[in-house]
C-alpha cells in the first residue's frame, strides 16, 4: 500500500503541473474574462443611454474599443475614480485591480476573442 502510494503521488504532481500549464496558455475571452470586469466597473457609463461616448454592453459594442480600452486602463485614465478631489470619490470608484487590467490588456493584445457561450458563466445573450 506504501508503494501505490509513491506511484500516485508523482503522477498526481505531473496532472497538477500539466493542468496549471494549460491554464496559464488559456487566452482571455470577453464571455468568459473581459465582460464581468466590464459589467463591475465600466458599464454603469458605458452604456446606451449612459454618460459615456460608446458602450460596452455587448462584445459588438466593445470589440471595437479593446486596444483604446487597454490604453487607458493600463495608464490608468480610466475608469476616473475621483472626479474632483475635494469631494472625494463617489460611491464605487471603479477601481480596476492589476489583475482586471492585465485581463483587459491580454484580451487586446490577442485580438479580443469572444469567446464561447459554453465556456462562461453567464449564460444569457448579448
Amino acid at each position: 500500500m506504501k508503494r501505490a502510494a509513491l506511484v500516485l503521488t508523482p503522477l498526481a504532481g505531473i496532472l497538477l503541473t500539466l493542468g496549471s500549464s494549460f491554464a496559464a496558455f488559456r487566452t482571455a475571452t470577453y464571455r468568459q474574462d473581459v465582460r464581468p470586469v466590464l459589467e463591475k466597473n465600466c458599464t454603469a457609463c458605458h452604456s446606451p443611454g449612459k454618460v459615456a461616448p460608446m458602450s460596452f454592453a455587448t462584445y459588438d459594442d466593445a470589440r471595437p474599443w479593446a486596444r483604446q480600452m487597454k490604453a487607458v486602463v493600463t495608464n490608468k485614465k480610466m475608469p476616473p475614480g475621483i472626479v474632483e478631489s475635494h469631494y472625494g470619490v463617489l460611491g464605487d470608484d471603479g477601481s480596476l485591480t492589476q489583475a482586471e487590467i492585465e485581463i483587459i490588456a491580454e484580451w487586446a493584445d490577442t485580438g479580443a476573442p469572444e469567446g464561447s457561450v459554453e465556456n462562461c458563466s453567464v449564460d444569457r445573450a448579448d
